[in-house]
């Protein structure tokens, strides 16, 4: 039996998570060791624009079309901002009505859905120049009709005849050859560097876990094959150090049950195995020669901001998995690492020191493997590709 429970993080870091998991059944992904910042700076330099929490790509079509409708309307910013919701709720009968079952943000809320497609999809459509303001959806209603030009990209393609205004109209996410060459554009003209938009100009989709496995990886350019190690590095790293956490967190629970400890003791074993798979499975040599300094050049270029003390955290495991030889579970200075990593960030609510937090914990957390939102990246140039 699993427990759900929310590391004490925003409301935006659990949506992401809650996501994810929704969308792809994946093992638990909560960031239980603040890796937060370092994910998402490696994330928007591979696939900008993207988030955890997009469904469908043609998303970035229809967000803007509905609030330049929106922002028509008359009456006051209230008015047509109760207009706008009132389009993303139709946006979903349409969807439904054109075959669409699945990615259709609000099929199953409907009217009391909280999180709308333009909560989604605003900060991505800014990412690719689609939205050309900075401001907030508000801000985009309260444009005069002289301004609203301005908002969104000259090249955006205009919206079906008779869009969520007539009454039956349907759509579905297949994208027309002009909006997948208009997000394309966007892409090359924002992120001309980035492996999302080069991806996006190969005809062609592949099939994979995680981006390092992609069959073209050694033709890309040596910038972004250079990303792509680093990704895979600290995924596979880190992986590591989840896996560890949770063995620890078995001990504590046999040494906090006694007798009663049959199951925990099992839970200890599955992890202790689990720890020597992810060592055999690591490629040979995949850490040696590793510069952590290059990937914080890297991350310096984004948004996210990493503290001095993840980074002296992620250089300690560095060094406690290459002086262990990979056997960190009998290491006992990458065991420390590890547990006083969790106190500093949970501080009372570590699952170390209070009782009642680790006995709510279901026996696995934070375990999914890093992927750097590959799975949105995959589904999107998927939409891209069907169109031409």
């Amino acid at each position: 039996m699993s427990f759900f429970g929310w590391v004490d993080f925003d409301q935006a870091d659990r949506d992401r998570t809650r996501r994810i998991m929704d969308l792809f059944g994946a093992e638990d992904s909560r960031d239980e060791l603040g890796l937060g910042a370092i994910r998402d700076a490696v994330a928007d330099l591979l696939f900008p624009g993207t988030s955890t929490i997009q469904t469908r790509l043609r998303y970035m079509m229809f967000v803007p079309w509905i609030y330049q409708i929106a922002g028509q309307g008359k009456g006051s910013v209230a008015s047509r901002r109760d207009y706008a919701r009132a389009l993303e709720i139709r946006l979903i009968d349409a969807l439904d009505r054109g075959g669409e079952s699945k990615g259709v943000i609000g099929s199953e809320a409907r009217e009391s859905l909280k999180r709308l497609p333009s909560d989604v999809y605003w900060a991505g459509l800014r990412s690719l120049g689609i939205r050309q303001f900075d401001g907030s959806r508000n801000a985009c209603l309260e444009a005069s009709p002289g301004e609203a030009h301005q908002l969104w990209s000259a090249g955006l393609p205009a919206a079906p005849d008779g869009f969520l205004q007539d009454p039956g109209f349907k759509v579905d996410f297949q994208m027309t050859p002009q909006e997948a060459d208009f997000l394309r554009d966007r892409l090359v003209k924002e992120a001309p560097v980035s492996l999302f938009t080069l991806l996006s100009r190969v005809q062609k989709t592949v099939d994979c876990k995680f981006i390092w496995l992609h069959p073209d990886r050694k033709n890309w350019p040596a910038d972004l094959q250079s990303l792509v190690l680093h990704a895979e590095r600290f995924s596979r790293l880190m992986h590591g150090a989840s896996l560890l956490y949770n063995l620890l967190l078995c001990e504590e629970a046999v040494k906090r049950h006694g007798a009663d400890a049959s199951a925990w003791h099992d839970r200890r074993a599955d992890y202790d195995a689990r720890l020597k798979t992810w060592a055999d499975d690591t490629p040979q040599g995949l850490f040696d020669g590793w510069l952590l300094a290059e990937l914080w050049d890297l991350t310096a270029a984004t948004v996210h901001r990493i503290s001095p003390r993840t980074r002296d955290f992620i250089a300690a495991w560095l060094d406690a998995v290459r002086r262990s030889k990979m056997k960190v579970g009998a290491d006992d200075q990458a065991r420390q690492l590890v547990r006083e990593r969790e106190i500093f960030l949970k501080k009372g609510k570590s699952r170390f020191r209070n009782e009642a937090a680790l006995a709510r914990w279901g026996g696995a957390s934070g375990l999914g493997e890093l992927n750097f939102r590959w799975s949105i990246a995959q589904s999107h140039l998927e939409d891209l590709h069907r169109a031409g």
